[in-house]
């Protein structure tokens, strides 16, 4: 593996990124055979709601109905599994299925572009399918250890707190999916608080400042994996009722899952992300991004005055 740069955010050699996807319409057999046909690899599956594509041209890729209660109930061979069949047929345009990939090097993400079309081909919907689902794609960029610092993680906040409103506008964000809690915004107190060029915090204080502002995994950027990563104990121990994975990654839950459109591409979505971490990387123009901000919402108070 080659040598981890000063910083691997951006465009770095052997940058990865994982990607989550949902969508209704298509089953979870149905859909783990779409992927074998198209990435290669064998099915396994322990249930009809859950499948693992062992050795696809990716690596291993799950696919499982995300309901928990489906997965979880027991099996008893009458009652039970009949009405768990009935709710999962019910929900298959409500209740997502999800595919999750393993961690790809971002030059790699057509391939799940070229699956993502054998889907809308098979009849998959995604989020704009005018049904009440909130479908959405998830991407979670990997960080090296050269970036779990309290320096590299405030600045890609920072950005990204400055890109939100510019992010949301562009990728169009469906209307059912901003009212759900998932991808809930960051309030003005968080950002009034972050957004400063002062703002420098060591590790504790920047996790600690975001769970107090933040104490929920529902954000458009969730930054909950990678802290419990980096301090596992001081994130459970504010959080200790809510499931939290620890993982070296950004989550970012804002993308739509618009498989029906053509124009839709999960590398889109990749380029948009690299955007955040572009002007994380530049120390100048965060600083006077920054300094704009700043200036833009003392305004309306200057004015009354």
């Amino acid at each position: 593996m080659a040598v981890p740069p000063p910083s691997a955010l951006g465009r770095s050699v052997d940058r990865k990124v994982g990607v989550e996807i949902e969508f209704g319409g298509v089953g979870t057999l149905e859909t783990a055979w779409i992927v074998a046909d198209r990435l290669g690899g064998t099915v396994e599956h322990s249930s009809p709601y859950a499948a693992v594509i062992r050795d696809t041209s990716i690596g291993d890729v799950s696919v499982e109905l995300d309901w928990s209660w489906i997965q979880k109930a027991g099996d008893d061979g009458g009652i039970l599994d009949q009405t768990k069949e009935l709710l999962a047929e019910l929900g298959r345009d409500v209740v997502p299925t999800e595919i999750v990939a393993p961690p790809l090097e971002g030059d790699r993400i057509g391939e799940l572009d070229q699956l993502v079309r054998a889907l809308a081909e098979n009849g998959a919907k995604g989020t704009r399918a005018g049904l009440l689902n909130g479908f959405g794609m998830h991407l979670n960029p990997e960080l090296w250890e050269t970036d779990l610092n309290a320096t590299a993680l405030r600045k890609v906040l920072q950005a990204y707190l400055l890109m939100s409103a510019g992010l949301r506008e562009a990728i169009q964000v469906d209307f059912t999916r901003s009212l759900l809690p998932f991808v809930a915004t960051f309030g003005d107190d968080y950002m009034r608080h972050v957004l400063r060029n002062d703002y420098a915090p060591d590790m504790d204080t920047l996790i600690d400042d975001y769970i107090s502002f933040n104490p929920t995994r529902n954000r458009e950027l969730d930054m909950l994996p990678v802290f419990a990563h980096i301090d596992g104990r001081r994130v459970r121990a504010r959080l200790h009722d809510q499931k939290i994975s620890s993982r070296p990654t950004f989550h970012w839950r804002l993308p739509n899952a618009d498989l029906e459109s053509p124009f839709w591409s999960i590398t889109r979505e990749w380029e948009r992300w690299l955007t955040v971490e572009a002007l994380a990387l530049d120390d100048r123009a965060l600083s006077d991004r920054i300094d704009t901000w700043a200036r833009e919402r003392a305004r309306p108070w200057l004015e009354r005055i």
